[in-house]
């Protein structure tokens, strides 16, 4: 799966750079893991103040920016997560429940179905990412202060 590939990734990045991290970059790390972690708690609480929850969110924003606008299947908002099969199609049943997206059969494959957010995901998916792009502009020193080390 993706984490067991990413975590070789880690352990073949770790071998060429040895080199053990200078006091300044452990800084920089710990300040962008906590500003990542307010951005997170952040990002939950507007969610929940529209009635989402974040997976839902992250549902929607993958559903509207795949592949240019193209639409999606389960089997693709499953990889786009990282979560399992049946763990996307029970999250698309509740997004379909809530009138968040809607299901279309595929026209070249009627077996599968392709998502498309509804007027209402959009409307919600507008809010939120407005909120995040606001609060992501407020913070980004924070997040941009990594890519600032040895420069």
């Amino acid at each position: 799966m993706l984490v067991a590939a990413s975590t070789t990734k880690v352990r073949e990045s770790a071998k060429k750079n040895e080199s053990a991290p200078t006091k300044d970059e452990l800084e920089a790390l710990a300040n962008f893991r906590r500003a990542l972690r307010r951005f997170l708690a952040f990002s939950e609480q507007a969610a929940a103040e529209l009635g989402l929850t974040m997976q839902w969110y992250q549902a929607l924003l993958v559903i509207r920016t795949y592949h240019d606008g193209a639409p999606i299947n389960v089997g693709e908002l499953a990889e786009e997560l990282m979560i399992r099969d049946h763990s996307a199609a029970e999250l698309v049943s509740r997004l379909v429940a809530a009138n968040l997206v809607r299901r279309k059969t595929d026209a070249e494959d009627r077996r599968r179905s392709l998502l498309i957010i509804t007027s209402s995901g959009d409307r919600c998916l507008a809010r939120l990412a407005s909120v995040h792009l606001a609060r992501l502009r407020e913070n980004k020193d924070a997040f941009m202060n990594l890519f600032d080390m040895g420069t």
